[in-house]
Parts: C-alpha cells; structure tokens; sequence
C-alpha cells in the first residue's frame, strides 16, 4: 500500500539524492490499465511540488504501455525541469513506457526487468466482431511471404488483406509507424547526439524482435547502445520490493475474473433487497505517486442482476466506464509550491 511505498520512496531518494516519480498502470491480466493523455495534469500535480532548486529526477515505471504521445509529454515536462533523467525499470516497461525510457539519460533495470519493441500495435474489430491487433510491421512481412511464395499479383495479394482487415487500418497502421519512429528519434536526441545510433537502436526496438512481447533484459538492452545500469545491491533490492507491493496491492499475478469480482461485491451488500438490481464496482488501474502526492484512477463496472431469494442471476453484459483521477484521503504532506 501506499504507506507502505512512501518509506520505499524515501530510501531510494536518499541514495540517490533527487526526487522520485512512480507511475504504474495495472499489468494484471483482464485487468490492464495503459498510458494515456489524462495523466498529464497529475504529472503537472506531481512537478509543482518538487522544489525548484532539483535539477535531477527519478521516474520509476511498470507498465505494458499504452499512448505514445504521452510517454513523449512526459519527457518533454521533466525536460524543462531537470537537467538528469533517470527511469528505474523493476519489472517490465513495454511498448509506449520502453519509448518514454528512450528519453532518459539512463535506464536503471532491475535483473527481472524489461523494456520490449516499439512496434504499435492497431486493435480492431473484424466482421465477427472479435478483437484482434496488427502492426505496420505485420503488413510488411505479409507481403515479403507473399514474394517469396511468387504471389507476384499484388493486387490479388492486397484483396486476400483486405479481406481480413480493413484497408483504411494499411494507411492508419503506416502513419503509426512513422509515428512511433519519429517519437522515438526526438526521445532519444534529448540526450543522444550520434544519429547512426540512434537509427541503429530504433531499427532494432521496430522490426528484429518480431513480436510485440518479446522481453528485452538488460543485457541485450545494453547491446543494443541502450544507456542502461546496473544498480547496486541495494537499490537493486528497493525498486524489487516496490515492484512487489504494488504486484500485491493489483493482485499483478492472477487473472481478473470480473464476474467472480461482481458477485464478491454483491455478496458484501448489507440487507440486499430482492429483485432487480445494479451494482457498481470500481477497481484501480494506475497510480502516480512521490513522498508527496498519491493520485490514482479507477475503472468502474456497472452490472444489473437480480436476487430471487437466496439466487443471484447476473447480467454477464457489464458496461465498462473510465473514472477520473482521485487523491487518496487522508494526505496531510501534500504542499503548495
């Protein structure tokens, strides 16, 4: 918990002598948050009560990603802020949280971290109405097979595409890429003035890994010309036993059942009355935390069931809102620059 975080926060500023960040999106299988746009004004929060004679920072990250707009945001705040950026990585900073650490001056990664490809990935929905993902890159190597099998009709070729996704997704997918290459190239001159090797490195996160997924340690994080550091025994063992107490506090390591959750909740209501009724559940996706300031998000479920006796019969069809950043209650160490 929290309390718990802010003693962790404390040990790790005083041996590092600069302030520290956390941000964390939930990792939990069925139940995973991403980096979006709205919390940059609580990045804005989490600056305005760092005092202005700091000129170095720490930002520890656990994520699968998310928006790369934002992981550029991010950077480009602290930029005007701190001459040092530091990311700490204990666990796995993938997608859009490996770009923001592209911006760092160094990468501190832990023996079980990660950071993974840049490869962006399209969700959409077929004529089934089933989720499915793809890539720029995924396109590309659909047509290299189509080359080598000697499908020379690329018309042909392109309709057997369009057949399976959409083909305004081609352009979007393209756009994306550029996008994410582009991204990548300004995270990385922020710090980096060698442009062979900064292509070097952002044709490696792009395309040799072929899968989205693919664990980059730090060893081949640190070949790659990857600014990356060892931390000592010490602060090895800190960031761990961050890592560890938010993997509790999410439940990081067990697959979010959300019926099990619902019927958990409706079985807590005091005096439920029989009939039709709807619950609403929140559970939280993301946090972004100092020693000064705990804001968090929660995703709500809302679900209508209805109790016939002793029965619960639940309507499987939830409806999914996002909810707003909060405070946590309670704060008293929360200060105004």
């Amino acid at each position: 918990m929290y309390k718990d975080r802010k003693k962790l926060y404390s040990l790790v500023e005083k041996k590092r002598k600069r302030p520290l960040i956390t941000y964390v999106t939930s990792i939990r299988n069925s139940m995973e948050g991403r980096m979006a746009q709205d919390v940059i004004p609580e990045f804005i929060n989490q600056l305005e009560n760092i005092d202005e004679k700091e000129k170095s920072v720490d930002l520890l990250i656990i994520s699968n990603g998310g928006d790369p707009i934002v992981s550029w945001r991010i950077i480009s705040m602290l930029r005007e802020r701190f001459d040092n950026i530091s990311v700490l990585i204990p666990y796995k900073a993938f997608s859009s949280a490996t770009m923001l650490s592209l911006g760092a001056d160094e990468i501190i990664m832990h023996p079980y971290a990660n950071l993974g490809p840049i490869d962006l990935q399209i969700n959409y929905k077929n004529d089934k109405g089933e989720n499915k993902s793809i890539s720029y890159e995924d396109i590309l190597k659909y047509f290299d097979f189509a080359n080598k099998i000697d499908l020379n009709d690329k018309d042909k070729a392109f309709e057997k595409l369009t057949d399976e996704i959409p083909a305004t997704l081609i352009g979007f997918a393209q756009r994306s890429h550029n996008l994410e290459f582009k991204l990548g190239e300004k995270l990385l001159a922020t710090h980096e003035n060698d442009k062979n090797k900064i292509n070097k490195i952002l044709n490696i996160l792009n395309a040799e890994f072929y899968h989205h997924g693919y664990p980059l340690g730090r060893s081949e994080a640190k070949e790659i010309g990857l600014n990356v550091i060892y931390p000592d025994k010490e602060l090895e063992k800190i960031i761990w036993d961050i890592y560890i107490d938010f993997m509790n506090e999410y439940n990081f390591n067990e697959v979010f059942d959300r019926e099990r959750f619902l019927l958990d909740n409706i079985l807590n209501i005091k005096d439920l009355p029989q009939g039709n009724n709807t619950i609403v559940c929140e559970y939280k996706i993301a946090s972004l935390e100092s020693i000064n300031i705990n804001s968090y998000i929660n995703e709500k479920i809302i679900a209508n069931f209805s109790l016939n006796n002793k029965n619960i019969n639940l309507d499987k069809n939830f409806k999914i809102k996002p909810g707003s950043w909060k405070m946590e209650k309670g704060e008293k160490n929360v200060t105004s620059k």
